[in-house]
């Protein structure tokens, strides 16, 4: 038992390590990517400001340091966390333009941006407060009646 509390220990650590970054993509809820988009405190996000959140995101996501976000970022998570594994993979996807199971920062940059685009239901290029709001409470009622 004595040798066991040490590993157990370290994976914690090492899961709370992983966590933010795997929250605010992966679990932080509907949107997470928009949280701290609002670089011009306006109220509102443009695509642009979203454009870069992302990039941010790809930058945390890449734990590695390799250049690619990848399922090798989040191996130890992966185990004890395969719902997590799951949005990744629905990311990664989403992304991977050559389909080699790793999403690039240019391939990052030249994806969709499927939930900016969502949430700007009156199309203007930018996402206010109501919209925001709306576009959270859509993907609620979404998982809560089983859906992504």
């Amino acid at each position: 038992m004595k040798k066991i509390l040490p590993v157990l220990l370290f994976l914690a650590a090492a899961m709370a390590a992983a966590m933010p970054a795997m929250g605010r993509m992966f679990g932080g809820g509907a949107g997470a990517v928009f949280e701290g988009a609002d670089t011009d405190h306006d109220g509102r996000i443009s695509r642009a400001e979203f454009a870069a959140a992302r990039d941010r995101q790809f930058d945390r996501l890449d734990r590695n340091h390799d250049g690619v976000v990848s399922r090798d970022d989040f191996s130890r998570l992966m185990r004890f966390r395969p719902e997590a594994g799951a949005r990744l993979d629905r990311w990664i996807a989403a992304a991977d333009a050559n389909h080699d199971g790793k999403v690039t920062r240019a391939e990052l940059h030249a994806a969709p941006m499927r939930m900016f685009d969502l949430a700007d239901t009156n199309h203007d290029g930018f996402v206010d407060q109501a919209e925001l709001a709306a576009f959270r409470d859509r993907i609620k009622t979404l998982k809560e009646d089983g859906g992504p």
